[in-house]
């Protein structure tokens, strides 16, 4: 009688365990249910596959690479047709003919980066108006320079 209930006791105990390992089970199944439905959410969102997402992000990463390359040389191109354009620029104008009314003469110098370029320099009289053109090679000219020209010229050499 004893081994009957001891019998018993230990198939309740396994009812028990079992009751409890069912709850148990009940419990991790809606835990993962709950985790599927977030999963297949983000996988999914607007009805959208996410791998085919992400393949779309990287073309238009792979892309956006090959137009920045592109744009770098561009930048790089323009950079080098920059020095040869002219960027320093100054302007001065001046009485060339001391009887002859206000300052209607003027010495414009246009070079650049390397220093290399032209002044023109206009002459105002009376008769009429002049204009002249120097070529300056590296800040320097092989003609002989007036006390204007000369100026200018430095003003422009000087400017960035």
């Amino acid at each position: 009688m004893q081994i009957l209930q001891e019998i018993n006791i230990v198939i309740y105990i396994l009812i028990i365990l079992q009751i409890i390992f069912l709850v148990f089970l009940i419990f991790l199944t809606a835990k993962l249910d709950s985790i599927q439905q977030q999963y297949k959410k983000f996988m999914k969102p607007n009805n959208l596959d996410m791998e085919e997402l992400l393949e779309s992000y990287a073309e238009d990463v792979k892309i956006t690479k090959n137009e920045t390359l592109l744009i770098k040389q561009v930048i790089e191109e323009l950079r080098e047709k920059f020095k040869t354009t002219c960027r320093k620029v100054s302007v001065t104008r001046y009485k060339a003919i001391a009887d002859v009314g206000s300052d209607l003469s003027f010495v414009i110098a246009l070079l650049d980066d390397q220093n290399d370029g032209v002044i023109l320099n206009g002459i105002y009289s009376r008769d009429g108006s002049y204009t002249y053109a120097k070529p300056i090679v590296n800040g320097k000219c092989k003609y002989r320079l007036s006390a204007e020209e000369a100026v200018t010229l430095e003003e422009a050499i000087m400017k960035d």
